[in-house]
C-alpha cells in the first residue's frame, strides 16, 4: 500500500508540465464530513457519516479555467437508519480508501467557482457488521479499484479558506452481484456502487 500511495504522489507531479510561473499553482490542505450510501446494499438514505482529509494543488490555465488536484483518505459506506423495534444501528459497511482527485474547473467570480472530473480510488480497509453485531465474512469480495465521478462548487470566503461541497457516485462497482440461493430460487444479487456527498473545509496557503 505504502508504495501505491508514493505512484500516486508522482502521478500528480508528473500531471502538472514542467517550465511554469510558480504564481499558476496554489496549495492547500482539506477536511470534511462524507454522509455516504452504497447503491445496491438496499440500506437507503446517506446515513453512514464519514471523514475525509487531505492535500490539494490547483493550477490556472487562464482568469476562467483551472486544472485541480487532490489526494485524500476517505471514509465511506452504508448504514441502516435506527428503528424502534429493532437495532439496526449494528447494520453498517465501513469501507476506508486513498482518493485521487482529477479535475477541470471553471471560475464564475472570485468567490465561487465549479469543478468536475474523475476520481480513481483505492481500497485500504472494509469492515461489514450484521444486525447481530458480527463482522461478515466477505463471501463477495469488495474490488480493491474504484472509479468515480465527481462534481461539485467551491465558494471562497476568505484569502485563506474555501468551502467545498461535491456530488460523487461509482463509474465501477465496489462489490459485483452474485448468485444467491433463497429456498429454492437462484438469483443474482445487485452489484454495489459508491454514493455520496462530500463538505469540505479547505485552507489556501
Amino acid at each position: 500500500m505504502k508504495k501505491q500511495v508514493i505512484y500516486i504522489f508522482l502521478l500528480i507531479i508528473l500531471a502538472f508540465p514542467f517550465g511554469i510561473k510558480a504564481q499558476d499553482f496554489h496549495a492547500g490542505l482539506q477536511f470534511g464530513i462524507v454522509p455516504s450510501q452504497v447503491d445496491g446494499d438496499e440500506m437507503t438514505g446517506f446515513n453512514k457519516i464519514g471523514l475525509t482529509g487531505g492535500a490539494f494543488v490547483e493550477r490556472d490555465i487562464n482568469e476562467k479555467f483551472f486544472l485541480f488536484t487532490d489526494l485524500a483518505f476517505t471514509m465511506k459506506g452504508s448504514r441502516v437508519a435506527s428503528s424502534k423495534n429493532i437495532d439496526f444501528n449494528k447494520i453498517e459497511l465501513t469501507t476506508n480508501y486513498i482518493d485521487w482527485g482529477l479535475y477541470a474547473g471553471y471560475r464564475l467570480n472570485d468567490k465561487i467557482s465549479l469543478k468536475a472530473g474523475l476520481i480513481p480510488s483505492v481500497l485500504i480497509y472494509q469492515k461489514q457488521m450484521t444486525a447481530g453485531g458480527f463482522e461478515s465474512l466477505y463471501e463477495n469480495p469488495f474490488r480493491a479499484f474504484n472509479l468515480l465521478f465527481s462534481g461539485g462548487a467551491n465558494y471562497r470566503f476568505s484569502k485563506h479558506f474555501s468551502i467545498n461541497a461535491s456530488y460523487n457516485y461509482s463509474i465501477t462497482s465496489i462489490r459485483p452481484g452474485e448468485l444467491v440461493i433463497i429456498d429454492t430460487h437462484i438469483g443474482v444479487s445487485n452489484a454495489q456502487y459508491h454514493h455520496y456527498l462530500n463538505f469540505s473545509l479547505m485552507y489556501h496557503f
